[in-house]
């Protein structure tokens, strides 16, 4: 008697596609707020406890100044750096509820594709923020210095163009997976 792999292996004992999407999105909503409350965290604790030098040579001021910079000062540049941030935990939350959306099955739903487009705009904005803001920290964090010595510095890198290349591609896919919906409800009113 010969068994082929279908006989042993059958559809009830391997979980579907569908299980698995399932399965993953729960993981990657519960990962998306994770990320989110550990960024908003970690930005709380670097602009409260990091020094003053090293908060000056991560902004590109070569000229930090002698004694530590106040808390209006840090509370300023923390609101500055939120900017970027929140707009990308924004992005992250969408995330989050596309990601839920498809766990509970709703995968081609309006719903789904609206927070997935939420998501890259999120995504691309706080890419276009984050060189803004930090030509913003750079003044805040220099206006108390000598004259001269007073530094704008704009900074853009390559993860600025993958995080926009990022984001353009999850639009595409929001935008393919709207055409889809839209011919698959038409093909429904002819049948």
């Amino acid at each position: 008697m010969t068994h082929t792999a279908e006989t042993f292996g059958t559809t009830l004992a391997r979980p579907t596609r569908s299980d698995r999407i399932r399965r993953l999105s729960r993981l990657m909503a519960a990962g998306c707020l994770v990320t989110s409350v550990l960024l908003a965290t970690a930005m709380v604790l670097y602009w409260a406890l990091t020094p003053t030098h090293t908060l000056f040579g991560q902004a590109g001021i070569p000229h930090p100044p002698l004694t530590e910079i106040g808390a209006s000062t840090r509370a300023l540049a923390f609101s500055i750096a939120m900017v970027p941030l929140g707009t990308l935990i924004s992005g992250l939350l969408s995330a989050r509820r596309c990601f839920q959306a498809f766990a509970a099955g709703r995968i081609f739903a309006q719903e789904s594709i609206q927070q997935l487009k939420a998501f890259a705009i999120a995504v691309a904005a706080s890419a276009l923020l984050k060189p803004l803001a930090g030509a913003a920290l750079s003044v805040v964090l220099s206006l108390h210095n000598q004259p001269g010595a007073k530094t704008l510095a704009l900074s853009l890198g390559s993860d600025t163009l993958l995080a926009l290349i990022f984001a353009g591609t999850v639009a595409v896919i929001a935008w393919v997976m709207t055409e889809a919906l839209e011919i698959d409800d038409e093909n429904k009113q002819f049948v």
